[in-house]
């Protein structure tokens, strides 16, 4: 048969519990004190010599590599502006320092200079009589056989074509073409030379001391 339970005694348990957790605080409050006295009472001494450095350089940020952040650079999302009258100075002036390196650059010959390919050129004047021609041209060697830009001009008589070339020092094959069909030797030359299809080509020496008149 189980006994009822006395409501004092419940009373007195609770008031005992109570009793022993105020007891506690007590003690952990006199523990803090006596924990907070030591701290007042202990020396001050100095921070160790470097201290201060060792703390800052720890903090100091981390040196990126160069190759890191460029390739962040080139993730970089970026907003390119164009503006064309912004740039219209800087193209003139970039125009107008070419057109004076042009003019005054190292590479603009001098008008009263001679270059040395032309200077060791000999002057030849050819001249042809041919009345009835309508046109004449003069083929050579030197020329590749081709007759354009060589075309002769009339004299004043209008019977003899003439054109003056500068030929290098040497032997010069050449011949006349008249009305862009005929090839003619120049009856004037002593020497030829076949041209291997049935035609010949006047031969031309030209030298230091040979005439300049052909």
């Amino acid at each position: 048969m189980s006994r009822k339970k006395d409501p004092s005694e419940q009373y007195f348990r609770d008031s005992s519990a109570k009793s022993d957790n105020t007891v506690n605080e007590k003690d952990k409050d006199v523990d803090l004190l006596a924990l907070k006295r030591l701290l007042y009472r202990m020396p001050d001494r100095e921070a160790p010599a470097g201290l201060a450095q060792s703390i800052l350089s720890s903090l100091e940020p981390k040196t990126v590599p160069a190759w890191l952040r460029i390739y962040r650079w080139t993730l970089r999302p970026r907003t390119v502006t164009f503006q064309p009258l912004k740039l219209l100075p800087t193209a003139m002036v970039i125009l107008v320092g070419l057109a004076i390196a042009f003019q005054f650059g190292p590479w603009r010959k001098d008008p009263g200079s001679v270059d040395p390919r032309q200077a060791s050129l000999i002057p030849i004047t050819f001249t042809l009589s041919y009345p009835k021609a309508e046109s004449v041209s003069l083929i050579g060697s030197f020329n590749q056989w081709n007759p354009a830009g060589h075309k002769m001009h009339r004299t004043g008589d209008l019977n003899t074509w003439v054109l003056e070339l500068r030929l290098p020092e040497g032997r010069h094959e050449y011949a006349f073409l008249v009305d862009g069909k005929m090839v003619v030797p120049d009856q004037s030359s002593p020497f030829y030379q076949s041209d291997g299809f049935g035609n010949r080509n006047s031969v031309l020496f030209v030298g230091r001391d040979e005439p300049a008149n052909i």
